[in-house]
């Protein structure tokens, strides 16, 4: 369905303009937006990759820290002396071994407290600082399996017994071995998880930071943020699908954005978690923005596109208005004056196109009178045929009866140019019917004038084309009346031909060819008004397809070159 074929233009043009306004400023708006977020998106990645490379580097030293006490407690000699068995255990020897492990961790406060696994712990153990168990349960810890095929490694979350009860502690263990390679303690260093927390919210306290261990557990939290299995599984495979060279990552999952970094010493994930509402508050109110700018637009663009579509179609709604309801005998129409570009061409263009309609109205009713009065005219040339055909037949009896051969021949001549003549009514007979008409009238010539007239008819080609009735016989009519009143001997020659679309008729006499003569005796002959009755007629029929001319000949005489169409008689239509 065409669409433009169907509606109005002002409405077609209004919808087509406020259409292509509405959507281009609703995709100015979502490329904006998308650009908006996508550039909001890109640059806190990019910072928040920054930063979490700056707290992954203070992170490792810290934490390498605590790697270097532990080799500290590892290497002091009371230490070495009580897992040698150099010494009779004994209960000043643990207090001393206690003593100084508790003042380490007095002294450090972000060390929770120290587990030291003996082959043979003290019966007594309080639940000090410093905790002594058995070494041999250090295989049934789930954690040895970090340490069993390296000398230290950090353990992750675990949870102790304190006096407390039970409380979460970050763990980082040590083997002691003989130079045999045979486990003779294993020394862990808890650290509180509140002070990994407030090294997290020393560098934001806005920012969700969250660390993970390698098993997906988490270690330190700033976030509410609950880290499922799902939220492991993607960002694990986030981690393995970056580069081997790049540390830091991304990733999405569900309503939140996640940067992460990896911190290679410990084989920890560090990560800053934004609600991606969050992230794209900036864009959505500056989508917002665009929306009632979009909406203020949309309006002015409402209205101006009402007014030019007003203006554009206010015109042309008024030609349309005008040529519907225009009736060719009323007055020219008026029209909007004063426009120079297409409406002007319009106006005019219609203005030109109603006076040539007059003028060919005009020009057909001329027409159709002229073809009227030609018809009137050639009816009463025939003044009456049946009444002069039943005449002609009496006197033609009279003239039998008293041995007037010649009289009789005329009448009988006459009689039958009148049954030509009247032809049924009808005005286009065949050319074979004109020339027999034209016959009869020169055999009547040929009665009366006897040796002194001769005629001759030459027919080349078809004899049925049409061709409206009387129109030879008064060029010959006026040939013979005034071409021979001389007393000379006359000769009418009548030839007929065929050009391509027309049919060329000429009449040759020997009179004494065209003369002047005045306006009055012009008009009292009747061949001057016969001849012009078949020039009007012609004219009506064939309009400038039909040509008649008349001139002198050389040798003197006349020459009549009537050129008509050629039209048969399943083609009358004339």
């Amino acid at each position: 369905m065409n669409l433009f074929k169907k509606y109005r233009i002002r409405y077609l043009l209004f919808g087509s303009f406020f259409f292509f306004i509405f959507v281009l400023l609703c995709i100015i708006i979502l490329v904006s937006y998308q650009y908006s977020v996508r550039g909001i998106v890109n640059t806190s990645t990019n910072y928040q990759e920054d930063q979490l490379k700056l707290i992954s580097e203070d992170l490792t030293g810290k934490l390498e820290t605590f790697e270097g006490y532990s080799i500290v407690l590892s290497r002091q000699k009371i230490f070495r002396d009580v897992i040698s068995g150099n010494r009779m255990f004994h209960g000043s020897s643990v207090n001393s071994l206690t003593q100084d492990f508790s003042n380490i961790v007095y002294s450090i406060p972000p060390i929770h407290s120290i587990e030291i696994f003996l082959a043979s712990p003290p019966v007594d153990n309080i639940q000090y600082p410093v905790r002594y168990t058995e070494l041999s349960t250090v295989y049934e810890e789930k954690w040895y399996q970090k340490i069993e095929e390296e000398s230290s490694s950090w353990l992750g979350k675990r949870m102790v017994d304190t006096v407390a009860g039970n409380k979460p502690v970050i763990s980082y263990g040590r083997k002691i071995t003989t130079s045999r390679g045979e486990l003779q303690s294993v020394i862990i260093i808890n650290l509180d998880p509140l002070t990994l927390q407030g090294w997290l919210l020393g560098f934001s306290e806005q920012a969700n930071l969250v660390l993970l261990d390698n098993n997906g557990q988490e270690i330190s939290s700033t976030s509410s943020t609950e880290i499922d299995r799902h939220f492991y599984e993607n960002l694990i495979n986030a981690r393995d699908s970056k580069p081997e060279d790049e540390l830091t990552f991304q990733v999405r999952h569900e309503d939140d954005f996640v940067v992460a970094t990896t911190i290679p010493s410990v084989d920890w994930t560090l990560m800053e978690i934004t609600p991606y509402e969050e992230m794209i508050s900036t864009s959505k109110r500056m989508a917002k923005a665009l929306i009632i700018i979009g909406a203020i637009a949309v309006f002015l663009a409402f209205i101006g596109t009402l007014v030019l579509t007003r203006s554009f179609t206010k015109p042309i709604l008024h030609l349309a208005s005008v040529m519907k309801t225009y009736d060719i005998n009323q007055p020219s129409p008026e029209l909007p004056t004063g426009y120079k570009n297409e409406f002007g061409q319009l106006f005019k263009g219609f203005q030109d196109l109603t006076s040539r309609s007059k003028m060919l109205y005009q020009s057909l009713d001329d027409q159709n009178r002229r073809q009227r009065e030609a018809e009137i005219k050639a009816l009463q040339a025939n003044i009456n045929p049946h009444f002069l055909y039943n005449t002609l037949d009496q006197l033609n009896w009279i003239a039998i009866e008293r041995g007037d051969n010649d009289m009789s021949k005329m009448f009988e001549l006459l009689g039958k140019m009148l049954r030509i003549g009247l032809s049924k009514g009808e005005s286009i007979i065949t050319l074979k019917n004109e020339l027999k008409y034209l016959e009869y009238y020169l055999q009547i010539q040929k009665i009366q004038l006897e040796e002194r007239f001769d005629y001759r008819i030459n027919l080349v080609g078809n004899e049925n084309y049409l061709i409206p009735k009387l129109t030879l016989q008064p060029f010959v009519e006026n040939a013979v009346i005034h071409g021979f009143q001389d007393g000379r001997k006359g000769i009418v020659d009548i030839q007929v031909d065929e050009e391509s679309n027309h049919l060329v008729i000429k009449i040759l006499d020997n009179g004494i060819g065209l003369q002047k003569k005045s306006p009055t005796s012009y008009h009292l002959e009747t061949g001057g008004y016969g001849i012009r009755n078949v020039k009007e007629r012609l004219d009506v029929y064939y309009g400038d397809e039909a040509s008649v001319e008349v001139m002198n000949r050389e040798n003197g005489g006349t020459i009549v070159k009537i050129r008509i169409p050629k039209v048969m008689e399943q083609e009358k239509g004339i």
